[in-house]
């Protein structure tokens, strides 16, 4: 039986690995559910381990108990929260008219007091009327029944994926322990378990984040009577696994609402907007300095630069997954570069890679599966 050479070897893995990123670049719409919910059991994994560890139940049952806690979870939230949120939707579709009046007159009136009269004519002109906001909402009707449809079957699949990950994550992670040449397993698997760690902690710290910010926006917007203050909350929350980009979206939307809105207390119109934009200047600062470094540590050391044109990448390739995943997918990427990089230059990467993990709050070495890279690859 002939061998194939090195070379070859390494050309038909790249050949296989581009062919399967050209797949999922033009399957994005297929393979979204599947990625969604391999994110989640990522998440749910110490937690099936826990029960299969400490409670003596096969695998199977310990994804079987997990994953219907997850149901209980979803379908249990909805009843509580899915009518808090369509009433919200339907008050703002109702009242979406009148808030761009005020917000109009508002800007208008400002822009004529520090002698800026000239663009009364035109914010005039291009703020849409009522009964433009009201059709322009009637026409999305019909897509709006079609991409429930659609949203729907994509949830469907996106369950049951998720059981099936959680179930035979060890059988995946075996079979991906084995496509590695036995002569670089010494390196490449405690690698990866590092890296799994890392990205754990990160995307468990990212959900905390976004219960934290919904929590405390919806509190702050409340007291200070700003209307939809559950919708801009959540809004708030998920905007939060968007670095940079996610929470001055969030500040600028409660900032808008906040403007067309009567203020509160015989407060100017301009003075409550500014106050908004405190309250969510004020607990932006206060995540980076207090929730983050305890929560999340120092784990992605990216330049913003970096983080914002992996955004926008991963926005343009893959919509809003990709925009979740961009920042992580960096991080790794920037792993593997290091580690590549000693690699070329026939240098250890160990100790590069060990400098950089040690970044974060928490020592790694406190994972279970994750102790220091270079005592397990050289021991």
């Amino acid at each position: 039986m002939a061998r194939w050479s090195g070379t070859t070897k390494r050309l038909v893995v790249a050949l296989l690995l581009i062919g399967a990123i050209y797949v999922v670049y033009r399957a994005g719409d297929i393979v979204r559910p599947f990625v969604w919910a391999a994110v989640l059991s990522y998440v749910l994994l110490p937690v099936v381990g826990f029960l299969e560890r400490r409670l003596p139940m096969r695998r199977t049952l310990a994804a079987a108990l997990v994953f219907l806690a997850l149901l209980a979870f979803i379908f249990g939230g909805g009843r509580l929260l899915a009518p808090v949120i369509v009433d919200q939707v339907r008050e703002l579709q109702r009242t979406l008219p009148s808030l761009l009046a005020n917000a109009q007159s508002t800007l208008a009136e400002t822009a004529d007091q520090v002698g800026l009269a000239d663009l009364d004519e035109l914010l005039l002109n291009n703020v849409s009327g009522g009964g433009d906001v009201g059709q322009a909402i009637a026409r999305t009707a019909v897509p709006f029944v079609v991409g429930l449809g659609r949203f729907l079957l994509e949830f469907l699949v996106f369950l049951i994926a998720t059981f099936f990950f959680l179930r035979d994550a060890p059988r995946l992670f075996d079979w991906i322990r084995r496509l590695i040449p036995s002569s670089q397993r010494a390196e490449i698997v405690p690698l990866l378990g590092e890296v799994n760690a890392l990205l754990g902690r990160y995307v468990r710290g990212q959900l905390f984040l976004v219960l934290v910010m919904w929590t405390t926006t919806f509190i702050g917007l409340t007291i200070l009577q700003v209307p939809f203050s559950f919708l801009l909350g959540m809004t708030t929350g998920v905007l939060e696994v968007i670095p940079i980009v996610g929470p001055i979206t969030a500040g600028a939307i409660a900032c808008l609402v906040a403007l067309g809105h009567p203020a509160p207390w015989g407060m100017s119109q301009i003075v409550y907007v500014a106050v908004v934009a405190i309250m969510y200047t004020v607990l932006r600062h206060a995540e980076d300095y207090f929730v983050i470094p305890f929560v999340i540590g120092r784990i992605v050391r990216l330049h913003p630069a970096v983080v914002i044109f992996s955004l926008l990448s991963g926005g343009a390739l893959f919509g809003l997954l990709g925009v979740f995943v961009a920042v992580p997918f960096a991080a790794t990427l920037r792993l593997v570069l290091i580690y590549i990089s000693a690699k070329l230059r026939d240098q250890d990467p160990f100790p590069k890679l060990e400098e950089e993990l040690a970044s974060v709050h928490e020592p790694v070495s406190e994972h279970p599966a994750a102790r220091p890279v270079g005592r397990r690859a050289h021991s």
